[in-house]
């Protein structure tokens, strides 16, 4: 029989609910139970999912003590938890002003004959020069016999007063030499040296010209006589 109070099923013969303990009727039957339960105006009542005094306990989500470790993103690396601040756009420009500054420096210094410790920082064979200044017109490496006269034009630098330039012209094919007198200065400035022709026509042949400042050998230049 059902328990008319909580609705539990009980054996026929016992006398009280087993799960309220109310007190049951032997003469009731369970189909009686079933047609009051449906009786207009009642609501049937539904057994409880447990015995009372229980509750249901939830599974923990992991054992105490324990953390939930994140999978790791890919190829077995964790995402670091610290970014390096990105570079400012103001470090970058100054950065790259400063390269220009530098390569800037580097190209006059390189203009102005590199960062060579000789006063020559620059010289060249010509055949004309400008009256003036004694800065060459032509830069010449092989020259005609019929030439008249051949320069070495050279831009002295940072030289102690007084500082004495001399040129010393070699014809290889025939062993001769030239040495002229020395050329005496105070400043920065171009000088020259040169060798007029001998009758009609210069030796034909390979020249070598080196120029010594103050007894030191600081430049040597090579040509032809053809």
């Amino acid at each position: 029989m059902f328990c008319p109070k909580c609705g539990t099923r009980n054996d026929d013969n016992v006398k009280f609910c087993v799960n309220c303990g109310n007190p049951l009727s032997n003469q009731q039957q369970p189909n009686q139970y079933n047609q009051q339960q449906q009786q207009p105006g009642q609501f049937q009542q539904r057994p409880p999912l447990q015995q009372q005094g229980q509750f249901q306990q939830m599974p923990p989500l992991q054992q105490p003590g324990q953390y939930q470790q994140r999978p790791p993103l890919q190829n077995n690396q964790f995402a670091p938890m610290y970014q390096q601040p990105k570079k400012s756009k103001a470090g970058i420009i100054i950065a790259v002003i400063a390269v220009l500054v530098i390569i800037g420096i580097v190209f006059v210094v390189w203009m102005n004959g590199g960062f060579t410790m000789s006063n020559v920082k620059q010289a060249y064979i010509s055949t004309s020069l400008d009256p003036t200044t004694s800065e060459p017109l032509n830069k010449v490496k092989s020259i005609s016999s019929t030439e008249s006269t051949i320069y070495i034009a050279a831009l002295i630098k940072n030289v102690d007063d007084g500082a004495n330039i001399v040129a010393v012209w070699y014809h290889l094919d025939s062993a001769e030499s030239v040495v002229t007198d020395p050329l005496y200065i105070n400043y920065d400035a171009w000088v020259n040296f040169s060798i007029d022709r001998i009758g009609s026509n210069f030796p034909t042949g390979s020249y070598v010209v080196e120029l010594y400042v103050d007894d030191y050998l600081e430049k040597t230049l090579e040509f032809s006589v053809y």
